[in-house]
């Protein structure tokens, strides 16, 4: 009579549970070594006992200290809840963003950008911060009031128009600084953003395609000639959407501008 082979069956999961044994002798015997080195050598523990926090200050580096302190503070240097702590701070509004570094044996640095104020937006329930990005942040904080444009038009703050402003703020506060330091409001028109600006009562007309256009020659306009004439304060407006010219309302009694260029 033939003998049958004695075979045995296959396992397939025989060799993710040798993995799993090794994995776990390799983590004990760690743990146990550095639990030796802790008691017996006089080696540090890894674990969080300080959280150093950069990138903002007063009551949001007070806010951000809590999170952190709270998701971080006894934890493993190495093995704490990472993605936790950044989802908690970065639900706040103002952050922008989060670098997360670890600095052994028990020092956690976290460095926080803040999103940067472009807008005051004025609204019936209160005045808020607008970011560079869309975001609306604090409310009106009598301590830190920023000299940013206000946008108080019903109309443009309105989705559409709101994007186009904040577009335009944008542009101007990175290539047109000093005049976006100068400006009290913004607006949305159909001719596209309309600026009003520190010491001048006349609406100031922007390219939408190009804000910052003709702005340097308007500066040196205001300087040289409107802030000198006694009747500046009863200009209609300034248009700065003319190729290479500037257009002036002159007051009601005098006669309009004439453009020989086409806005755009």
């Amino acid at each position: 009579m033939p003998m049958l082979p004695r075979t045995r069956p296959k396992r397939p999961w025989m060799p993710w549970v040798r993995v799993a044994l090794v994995a776990l002798l390799v983590t004990g015997a760690g743990y146990a070594a550095l639990e030796l080195g802790h008691r017996y050598l006089g080696l540090q523990k890894l674990t969080i006992e300080q959280v150093a926090i950069s990138g903002c200050r007063g009551e949001r580096l007070a806010q951000a200290q809590a999170i952190a302190d709270q998701v971080c503070l006894g934890k493993p240097l190495f093995w704490f809840d990472a993605e936790r702590l950044r989802e908690s701070l970065e639900s706040k509004r103002w952050v922008k963003g989060l670098l997360i570094r670890r600095d052994p044996p028990d020092r956690l640095s976290l460095v926080l950008e803040e999103r940067k104020p472009l807008l005051w937006l004025v609204r019936p329930d209160g005045v808020f911060l607008v970011s560079d990005d869309g975001i609306v942040l604090d409310r009106l904080n009598q301590v830190d009031l920023s000299p940013i444009p206000v946008v108080a038009d019903p109309k443009s703050q309105q989705d559409g128009p709101m994007v186009q402003l904040i577009r335009a703020a944008t542009s101007l506060r990175n290539k047109q600084k000093e005049f976006y330091d100068r400006l009290t409001e913004l607006r949305w028109s159909d001719r596209g953003p309309v600026a009003f600006l520190e010491g001048l009562d006349a609406p100031i007309y922007l390219s939408r395609v190009e804000p910052t256009k003709n702005i340097p020659n308007f500066q040196m306009l205001f300087l040289n000639e409107l802030s000198k004439r006694p009747d500046a304060a009863a200009l209609r407006y300034i248009d700065l959407r003319w190729d290479d010219e500037i257009a002036v309302g002159e007051p009601a009694d005098s006669a309009p501008p004439k453009a020989v260029a086409q806005p755009r």
